[in-house]
């Protein structure tokens, strides 16, 4: 199992502590530069790019939930997708937040298309014994209910990404 800490090697990184009712956790701002060669995956659909200079977003850890996500943003603002790490916990250390990666991902893409990926990662992960029959099970739980709270519900999702966003351009404002 791999420990993924929330992206923060650049200077264009802020972190915020949110506490509403709809969402607890922690949630970090990026603005991706200096990005040699941009990051082109295929998202079980199609070649997409998410990471490339003038890119933003936002990585998200609830701290009542076993997930991260990263919402994830084109240099002239367009949403990209909603990428899901589900994961075996989620914490804090050295002020950075982090998820212990249980391999099995889930996108969200704009119009609300669900698709799960490295589902291939979480079952060689167990065959190898990198992670138990439990653990399996945990992350097909946590799919599922990530299908009930926000594949179901993109309004949820899209609640939490524009209070997100805002909250972040608001702060950036103050910084000037």
């Amino acid at each position: 199992m791999t420990r993924r800490y929330a992206y923060n090697e650049n200077d264009n990184y802020s972190l915020l502590k949110i506490d509403e009712s709809f969402f607890r956790g922690y949630a970090c701002f990026l603005k991706l530069q200096n990005i040699e060669n941009p990051l082109i995956v295929h998202n079980g659909n199609e070649n997409i790019c998410i990471k490339d200079n003038d890119y933003e977003w936002i990585e998200v850890y609830p701290t009542d939930g076993n997930f991260a996500i990263t919402i994830m943003y084109d240099d002239n603002g367009n949403l990209i997708e909603w990428y899901f790490d589900i994961s075996k916990s989620i914490g804090l250390e050295n002020g950075i937040p982090y998820e212990d990666d249980l391999y099995l991902d889930l996108i969200i893409t704009p119009s609300g298309e669900r698709i799960v990926i490295d589902e291939d990662e979480l079952l060689n992960a167990k065959a190898i014994g990198d992670i138990t029959q439990e653990d399996v099970d945990n992350a097909y739980k946590i799919l599922q209910e990530l299908d009930e709270k926000y594949v179901n519900n993109l309004d949820e999702l899209t609640k939490l990404t524009n209070y997100l966003l805002n909250r972040f351009k608001s702060s950036e404002k103050t910084k000037k």
